[in-house]
């Protein structure tokens, strides 16, 4: 068989090359998007299709062995064309001939086939006759298939990992073969693609805007509510109130006083829904409400019902809903659906200073089939007051994606 490849600008001026060029008898036997430039950047794309065609063709046929051509080679440029329905849009995907696929090493271009399931892929011989379809089965490279163990060992649902691994391999497909293999970190640009980001919460001087912290108990939303209390009031040179409706919890309503005492700020405890407003006022003309709210469980609707109305009553401008990044992803998922009633507009991850690695969290926060994604506000990563703060960012999040591998010592001989 001679074999040769075309290079287009599109697939159908190769095609339109290859019959030119070999005969309507040629099969495609592989079609690649590649990327000129300096390693696949800042250059064109174009289209590389490998060709073959048997020794013992014409280059040209008669009127019937065009149309059988047509049909099982490389078409004639419409969509009934292509074989077994492989289009014009299947970029980075082979389609062999006389080749042996289980013999041919898996290259970038067809590792995202892995998931959508085997395929039958049609294949002919050296007379383009069709032959039994074989069954293709792209393996991983075992750098990435050890990040996929990994990212399932973490507790990520094994439809996002699929996507996360998916989009990896797009990725690194479009930088050519020439480009080094780093997976883990095409992964976490993979995964940060992914995530939403809300930015920091944004004030005016002379304008009052009331956020609220929302979550399940334990999270750390009083801690954190006085670490954006104490940026906002000492860096940002903002006025703040701060308004706990925290009443099942006496430490909670006491340890956020002695913040407001610390930082010479207003505080008012709100205990009943009639309440909410006259608080507000006595708060003064502020820039910022910070509204520290009871731990509740999602599942307790009644409790959420109650946190709903005095969060209407307060008309707060922003919701925040912290989650803890210790977290498995079930549980996270749920608390998402427990609070959705409440309406968060953004999330604020804590306690990153006390797990080993956030693929299960940025998974729950991740759109789905089922919900949208949840933008990202702020990270916290310890307990100091006005510290361990800061506006979330991919970069803090991914570096972290996975646990870090234990490098054990060497011991000597005894």
């Amino acid at each position: 068989m001679r074999i040769q490849i075309f290079r287009a600008a599109s697939l159908q001026a190769a095609l339109e090359e290859i019959r030119q060029e070999m005969g309507p008898d040629a099969s495609v036997l592989r079609t690649r998007q590649r990327r000129d430039g300096w390693m696949g950047w800042l250059g064109r794309t174009y289209v590389e299709v490998t060709a073959g065609i048997s020794e013992g063709s014409h280059a040209h046929c008669d009127a019937s062995s065009h149309e059988h051509s047509q049909q099982q080679s490389i078409g004639s440029g419409s969509s009934g064309g292509y074989a077994d329905g492989f289009s014009g849009n299947d970029f980075g995907r082979d389609v062999l001939g006389p080749l042996d696929v289980r013999q041919t090493n898996p290259r970038l271009d067809r590792l995202s086939d892995r998931y959508r399931g085997p395929e039958t892929l049609p294949m002919w011989d050296a007379s383009g006759e069709s032959v039994k379809p074989r069954l293709i089965e792209p393996a991983l490279p075992p750098q990435l298939a050890e990040l996929e163990k990994s990212l399932r060992a973490a507790g990520v649902h094994e439809t996002i990992v699929s996507r996360w691994i998916r989009s990896t391999c797009s990725f690194a497909a479009n930088l050519g073969d020439d480009f080094p293999e780093p997976w883990l970190e095409h992964l976490q640009r993979s995964v940060a693609r992914e995530i939403r980001w809300s930015g920091p919460i944004r004030t005016q001087p002379g304008s009052r805007h009331v956020v609220a912290l929302v979550g399940p108990t334990g999270v750390g939303k009083t801690t954190t509510v006085a670490k954006l209390a104490a940026g906002f009031r000492l860096d940002s040179k903002r006025r703040v109130g701060l308004l706990t409706i925290d009443t099942f919890r006496i430490a909670a309503v006491e340890q956020l006083r002695s913040y407001a005492d610390i930082m010479d700020l207003p505080m008012q405890v709100v205990e009943q829904p009639d309440q909410m407003q006259p608080a507000l006022k006595r708060l003064g003309d502020v820039d910022l409400v910070l509204i520290d709210t009871a731990g509740r469980s999602p599942r307790s609707d009644s409790r959420i019902e109650q946190l709903v109305e005095l969060l209407r009553l307060a008309e707060v401008d922003e919701t925040h809903l912290v989650l803890s990044a210790t977290s498995s992803a079930a549980v996270i998922g749920s608390v998402l659906q427990g609070f959705s009633p409440a309406h968060p507009t953004s999330a604020i991850l804590t306690k990153l200073d006390e797990t080993p690695c956030t693929a299960a969290v940025l998974s729950a926060v991740t759109a789905s089939a089922t919900r949208p994604g949840m933008p990202l506000s702020y990270i916290t990563n310890g307990q100091q007051v006005p510290d361990d703060i800061a506006i979330a960012d991919a970069t803090a999040l991914v570096s972290r994606l996975l646990p870090a591998p234990v490098s054990l010592p060497d011991v000597g001989a005894a």
